[in-house]
This record gives C-alpha cells, structure tokens and sequence, in this order.
C-alpha cells in the first residue's frame, strides 16, 4: 500500500516536472475540507493568514476527527511559509495543538507539535499536485495518557472545479502510551476527500 502511494508520487513528480511554470495565482479564500476513510470522518476548515492578519502566505486552520471507535481529535494549527525551493514548490512550518478524547475513559491527551506541510503542483492547468504534511509532538509537549503523537499524511489533488478540489492519499496518525503499553493507532489507512473555497 505505502509502496503504492511512493509510485504515484513519484510517476507524478516525473510527469509533471516536464511541465513549463505558471504564473503564480495568489488565492486568499477561506476553504473547507472533508476526508473519509473506512474508519474515520474528518472536517477542516482553512483560512489565509492574510484574512486573520499573520501575514501573507501563512495559514490558520481548525479541524475535528472523528474514528469508528469514537475517538474525538480537536486540532488547530498556524502555519508560516518557508522559502520556495522550486517555482511550483509551497513549505509551510509551525505549532499544532491536539486535543483527544479517546474512546476509554480517563484515556484523554493535549498534545502540542511542531511540522511542517508541502505542495507541489505537477500541472497548474488541471490543478494536479503532490501534498503532504509531517507533525510530532515530543513527549515534553504531550500531556495526559500519552507519551508522543505522530502525525503524517501524503496525498494526489485534483482542482476538478475552480472551487472544487478532489484528493486521495495514506495517512499514519498515531500516539505513543506510556511505557510498557504499545501505541494507540487512530488511523493507518487510505482515505478520499473534497476541499472547497469560498
């Protein structure tokens, strides 16, 4: 499966690394996402650190997670841009906070990490595009009945409308218990999704 996902990325860096640049299009309206997997349902809302005054090319966002085993995940994030390495290339750093409230009770976690988020666009006519993020909260950072939290995600976007987007990728969300007692795996599966601006 994860090598699955590797291919795709990197059949799609190929095929659109023989593209010529576009001119970049600055968009600063909010969006709204929405990811479902087999297990797990989550809802994100995004908007430009210009509207919420961070400065331009930064990010705020707020999301709710919710898995078959009734786990509850708040998160919140802000994000600011890195240098573009490449013309096609976005790199985004900063804190997010976590608040779960697992399925057992007395099982709740506040977490706060650090990561960073990518984007490149393989095609800027059909919106084609690789994404991704890495997030950690470091056991300093974690509070409650965990130790750690990881969370990574890759996925392909699609622009089908000019506010429309569709997406599909792998993500590997997890929390480290305390010693002795395993981890808790939130979600480790494919999902797909639609994210939509306003």
């Amino acid at each position: 499966m994860v090598k699955s996902l590797v291919s795709l990325a990197s059949f799609a860096f190929a095929f659109g690394g023989t593209g010529v640049g576009a001119q970049e299009l600055e968009d600063d309206r909010p969006r709204a996402e929405l990811t479902l997997s087999d297990d797990t349902l989550q809802v994100r809302y995004i908007d430009s650190g210009k509207n919420v005054d961070l400065g331009r090319g930064s990010r705020a966002a707020a999301g709710v997670f919710l898995s078959e085993e009734r786990d509850i995940v708040l998160n919140a994030d802000v994000l600011f841009p890195a240098d573009r390495v490449f013309n096609r290339l976005e790199l985004l750093f900063g804190p997010r906070a976590y608040a779960a409230l697992l399925e057992n009770e007395n099982e709740d976690v506040l977490a706060v990490s650090l990561g960073v988020e990518m984007r490149y666009e393989l095609d800027p006519g059909s919106g084609l595009a690789v994404a991704g993020q890495a997030f950690y909260a470091p056991d300093i950072l974690t509070f409650g009945s965990a130790n750690n939290l990881t969370d990574l995600m890759a996925r392909v976007e699609l622009q089908v409308q000019p506010r429309l987007t569709a997406y599909a990728g792998m993500r590997w969300f997890e929390f480290e218990l305390p010693e002795g007692a395993g981890k808790r795996t939130l979600q480790e599966e494919l999902f797909a999704g639609i994210g939509w601006r306003f």
